[in-house]
C-alpha cells in the first residue's frame, strides 16, 4: 500500500490553484490509496455560530475546502487547535461537510469514542487504519468527552494530550516552594487537594507548572498516561496490517527551525506501540525524515496552503513545503519520494502553490534515530 502525507492546510477563503500544478501534485500522488494532510480550519455551520476564540479563528465554507479533494487528498487530520474555534457546532459542521466531499475525517467525532477510532482503508490483503491525535497545549473543553446522563456527549478532537514540566536544581527548587509558602500558593493547592479537585494532588506546581528538583534546569514533556494508554488499547483492539498517526502538537518552544528531541522520544515511542509512520505537524516549517527500526518519522511536514493574517511577521521558512510519498510492500517501507513545494499564502499575496523538484530515497538511505536519541 502506498501512502502519501501534506502539510497542513490552513484554508479561509477560495484558493486557485493553476492546472499545471494541479496536474503535478495529483500525479505525484496518483497511485496512494491514502493521503493525508491536517486541516488547520473549521467549516461554517449552517446556522449562526459562536466563536469559542477571540485571536486567530479560523473559519471557511465548506466549498473552499474542495481543492483538498481535487489535490488527491483522502484524509483530514482534525485534531488540532483550530478544530474548535467554532465549538461543537462548528466540530460537527466540519464533520457532515468533509463527508459530502468523500474526504474521510481523523481524530475528531461527536462524541471521544469515535473521535479516537481510526478510518480503515483496504487494498488488497492490506488494510491501513489511519489515526488522529492532537498533542497540545489546549484546554480540556476542545477534547470529545463521553455521554453522562442526563448530558449529552460532547464533540470534539482525540488527544494525546503532552504536558510541559519543569526539572530545576535544588537551587531554583528551594526558590520555587519559598514562593509558593510566602505567597499562600503552596496552602491554597493544599486545600484543593483535601477536596479532591487535582487529578495528581501530589505534583508540584509553581503556579500551575509541575516541576520536580533534578541535577540540572531542563524543560520536560511528558505524555498524559490516560492518552497513551487508550491508544495503546485501541490500538491492539484495530485489526489492520498497518498504522499510521497524524499528530499535531504547538509545543513550539525556543528553535523552531529544528524539531524538538521530545517529539522525536514519543514519536519513536509510536513507533514501539506498532504504528508504521508518525506524521507530525504545527510548526508551519518543513523539518527532517528520520527512520527508527522499521517505521518512518515525517518529524515537520511543514505547510501547504497558509492563509495567515500575519504574513509579513514569518520568515521565508514558511513558505517553501514539501509532500511525501510512502511506498510499502507488503506493509515493509521501501522507498520514499518528496517533492518540494512552494506553499500557497493568502489570497491577496503573490504566493501561489507551485510544485517543485522531486528526489527518492531508500528507506535505509534516510537518518536514522538510535534508542540515544538523533
Amino acid at each position: 500500500m502506498n501512502l502519501g502525507f501534506t502539510g497542513q492546510a490552513l484554508i479561509t477563503e477560495a484558493v486557485t490553484v493553476d492546472e499545471a500544478t494541479k496536474s503535478q501534485i495529483s500525479e505525484f500522488f496518483s497511485d496512494s490509496e491514502v493521503v493525508t494532510g491536517h486541516l488547520e480550519t473549521t467549516v461554517l455551520p449552517n446556522n449562526p455560530a459562536y466563536p469559542f476564540k477571540d485571536r486567530t479563528c479560523h473559519f471557511t465554507k465548506l466549498k473552499t475546502l474542495s481543492i483538498l479533494k481535487e489535490l488527491g487528498l483522502t484524509h483530514l487530520n482534525l485534531a488540532g487547535n483550530h478544530a474548535f474555534d467554532l465549538g461543537p457546532t462548528g466540530i460537527n459542521a466540519t464533520l457532515a461537510g468533509l463527508n459530502d466531499l468523500g474526504l474521510i475525517a481523523i481524530g475528531a467525532g461527536a462524541d471521544q469514542d469515535s473521535a479516537c477510532q481510526p478510518a480503515l482503508t483496504c487494498s488488497g490483503e492490506e488494510t491501513c487504519a489511519i489515526w488522529g491525535r492532537d498533542a497540545g497545549p489546549q484546554s480540556d473543553l476542545v477534547y470529545a468527552s463521553f455521554a453522562h446522563a442526563p448530558l449529552q456527549a460532547r464533540p470534539g478532537i482525540a488527544g494525546l494530550r503532552v504536558e510541559r514540566t519543569l526539572q530545576v536544581d535544588q537551587l531554583g527548587a528551594e526558590q520555587l516552594y519559598r514562593i509558593n509558602r510566602r505567597t499562600g500558593y503552596a496552602e491554597w493547592a493544599k486545600l484543593r487537594a483535601q477536596i479532591g479537585y487535582d487529578d495528581n494532588p501530589t505534583q508540584q506546581r509553581f503556579y500551575g507548572i509541575p516541576f520536580y528538583q533534578g541535577d540540572q534546569c531542563l524543560d520536560r514533556y511528558v505524555v498524559k498516561e490516560s492518552d497513551m494508554r487508550d491508544l495503546e488499547t485501541r490500538l491492539g483492539q484495530t485489526k489492520a496490517t498497518q498504522h499510521i498517526i497524524h499528530l499535531h502538537q504547538h509545543h513550539w518552544g525556543d528553535d523552531w527551525f529544528t524539531s524538538p528531541s521530545w517529539a522525536l522520544d514519543i514519536s519513536k515511542s509510536l513507533v514501539d506501540a506498532g504504528f508504521s509512520v508518525v506524521a507530525i505537524s504545527g510548526n508551519p516549517r518543513v523539518h527532517r525524515i528520520y527512520r527508527y527500526r522499521h517505521g518512518l518519522i515525517l518529524s515537520g511536514l511543514g505547510g501547504l496552503i497558509f492563509h495567515t493574517r500575519r504574513e509579513a511577521s514569518y520568515d521565508e521558512s514558511v513558505w517553501h513545503g514539501q509532500l511525501v510519498r510512502i511506498e510499502s510492500d507488503r506493509d515493509i517501507i521501501q522507498r520514499i519520494k518528496v517533492m518540494q513545494i512552494e506553499v500557497c499564502g493568502p489570497p491577496k499575496s503573490n504566493r501561489k502553490l507551485k510544485a517543485g523538484t522531486t528526489q527518492a530515497f531508500l528507506f535505509n538511505e534516510l537518518p536514522t534515530l538510535d534508542d540515544q536519541g538523533r
